[in-house]
Parts: structure tokens; C-alpha cells; sequence
């Protein structure tokens, strides 16, 4: 008798629009806890599948944290701060 765990894969599609835009479809939303105003990430590797991810911070929110002593990992350094800094789009 099997008794590891089958990975269960959900695959969805959406359909891209003359200017580039996609609607995400629910089963994706629900996943990522994506609701309206939420922002995602694309992160696009050389090689291999495209990663989509909800951005749970903004740069405010960095900035509380790193005033309030960081998280569990102790404060933020400079250098954690300027990293943060530099992914935010202006």
C-alpha cells in the first residue's frame, strides 16, 4: 500500500487582452489571498517557470518593521533596507 502523498496540481488559464492585461482567475486570487488594490510580483528566471507571488510589504511597512526591531531574525541591517529600497517601483 502507497501512502505518499499525491502532489495535487491546479492548472487555470486566462486569456491575455489586446493591452496586455489579464484577469486573474479566482482559483489564483483565493490561493494568494490576492483581493482588489493587492499588488504581485513576477519573478522571471533565465531558465524555468515564471513565479507569481502576492506582495505582502511596501517600503512604509519595511520601514515600521525595521523601527519596531525587525522581525524575528533581529533588527533590519542598512543593507536589508537599501535591498527593500531598491525592489520598490517610484
Amino acid at each position: 500500500m502507497n501512502t505518499t502523498p499525491q502532489k495535487t496540481v491546479t492548472a487555470v488559464e486566462a486569456t491575455v487582452t489586446s493591452k496586455g492585461q489579464v484577469t486573474l482567475p479566482s482559483e489564483l486570487r483565493k490561493r494568494l489571498g490576492i483581493q482588489r488594490g493587492s499588488r504581485i510580483r513576477f519573478s522571471i528566471p533565465a531558465r524555468g517557470a515564471v513565479r507569481v507571488e502576492p506582495v505582502l510589504y511596501d517600503l512604509e511597512d519595511l520601514w515600521r518593521m525595521a523601527d519596531s526591531g525587525g522581525q524575528t531574525g533581529g533588527p533590519m541591517s542598512f543593507a536589508e533596507m537599501d535591498a527593500a529600497k531598491a525592489k520598490r517601483q517610484w
